[in-house]
């Protein structure tokens, strides 16, 4: 008698057991999804306290603890942006980021500034996955990972990772020579083809921009979610395309993006996708651990980039300190017209001192000073259809040849058809403009003395 209850005791529990287990599966799950995009090395928080991964990871260890259903992506162009980035080829952002606690990232156009190779080393770095389903080697093999699945405990979600296709034309061509750069939308279902059994969801994290997320919402079925990159906008909340939720944060750190949605896994359904844009403040208190990752990190940052070298009285827009670099290559070569690219200029300048560390949010490439002879008739075709900062300079005649002064990197990836006579100078544009704003005290109007 005392065996039969102890034999319906155990049948007893475990069949409670298997109800349990049941009904775990079964149960709808909250899943939470955080993430970055176009870092662009900023690690610290600005001159107005805003940003700073340490911030963030401590809102990501906190959402974290509060549903441990959660995952942190980035969309790419993290590596470059910063003296932090500069200085360390841009691997101190990957260390920071490992302490941080990233499950996945993407390899953005940024990346490859400094060619394959240390694409392939961020990769190295990195205790996560950087992915890209369209960045193939010469042999046809993928260049990096193409997809992660992260095994949630009633949801298989995979990420599939696109980069931006037109990044041959935004870096030097010979540093990616061996590498194809190919349109997303055919890669990204033939990945979906290959996980069609594999996982319960798949989600796009891409490098492309808004015009050509919104595009793949429409050419695509099957994915809730493209959380994006490269824009640099904000989405508040989700942008509904298609039935598909598109997700941007910004830019620089300054917001962390939060997606929250349901699993139902009986359905197999995702369902009530709401977003929202965390504001990195200074009132978040910063990650202990973090911080003293990127503080030791520090210490590969030459302490003169610290030291005050002017003011400014007023806020600097891109545009004038765009216009400002163009004059200064003008001076520095004694050209007729200096001209540097809009997008070789990447931050303004605020209120307050100023330090050769803006200096490198100004300008974090390592671009060299050029010279060069060009016929008016090219010269006046660039100056209509490019994206381009030209200094004062004479009146452009078809028939004449003029002097221009600007930056290698334009003349590598051929904005300047028909130069001829090129020189490159040794010495670093950036350095040139710590010179002038040192001598200045400023980002003063030096061409009206």
């Amino acid at each position: 008698m005392k065996k039969i209850k102890i034999f319906f005791i155990c049948l007893f529990f475990i069949s409670g057991l298997i109800l349990t287990s049941g009904c775990e599966r079964n149960r709808v799950e909250k899943v939470t999804i955080l993430f970055t995009n176009d870092l662009q090395g900023h690690i610290l928080p600005d001159k107005n306290q805003r940003g700073g991964l340490a911030r963030i990871a401590y809102l990501v260890k906190k959402i974290k603890t509060e549903n441990p259903n959660t995952l942190l992506l980035d969309a790419g162009d993290a590596s470059v942006g910063t003296a932090f980035a500069t200085e360390t080829q841009g691997e101190a952002i990957y260390r920071v980021m490992n302490a941080v606690g990233y499950d996945a990232s993407i390899y953005g156009n940024h990346e490859f500034d400094l060619g394959e190779s240390q694409a392939r080393r961020y990769s190295e770095i990195a205790t996560f996955p950087i992915l890209a389903c369209n960045i193939q080697r010469a042999d046809g093999k993928a260049f990096s990972k193409e997809y992660a699945i992260f095994q949630l405990p009633s949801l298989k979600i995979a990420v599939i990772g696109v980069g931006y296709p037109q990044t041959p034309n935004l870096v030097d061509r010979e540093g990616i020579a061996e590498l194809k750069f190919l349109p997303a939308e055919a890669e990204i279902r033939r990945i979906q083809n290959l996980l069609a059994e594999q996982v319960d969801m798949m989600i796009i994290l891409s490098h492309q921009g808004i015009r050509a997320d919104t595009a793949l919402a429409y050419q695509l079925k099957g994915f809730p979610l493209i959380i994006g990159g490269h824009s640099e906008i904000r989405i508040n909340g989700l942008r509904k395309v298609n039935e598909v939720n598109i997700a941007q944060a910004g830019s620089s750190g300054y917001w962390l993006g939060r997606i929250d949605f349901y699993w139902e896994p009986k359905s197999k359904k995702a369902y009530n996708f709401k977003g929202k844009l965390l504001n990195i403040t200074k009132w978040i208190p910063e990650d202990p651990i973090v911080k003293r990752v990127i503080e030791e990190e520090a210490k590969a940052v030459p302490l003169e980039v610290n030291r005050v070298i002017g003011k400014s009285w007023r806020r600097l827009s891109k545009d004038y300190l765009g216009y400002w670099c163009a004059e200064l290559i003008k001076k520095e070569t004694k050209a007729d017209f200096g001209i540097i690219n809009t997008g070789g200029v990447r931050s303004e300048i605020y209120r307050g001192l100023i330090q050769p560390l803006d200096i490198y949010q100004i300008m974090p490439f390592n671009d060299q000073i050029c010279i060069f002879e060009i016929a008016g008739t090219e010269l006046l075709k660039i100056k209509g259809t490019k994206n381009l900062y030209f200094s004062r300079g004479p009146k452009i005649k078809p028939e004449n040849i003029y002097k221009v002064g600007s930056i290698d990197f334009l003349l590598k990836i051929n904005e300047f058809p028909g130069a001829r006579n090129e020189i490159i100078w040794e010495k670093l544009f950036r350095d040139k403009m710590i010179e002038q704003v040192e001598k200045d005290r400023g980002f003063k109007r030096f061409w009206e003395e």
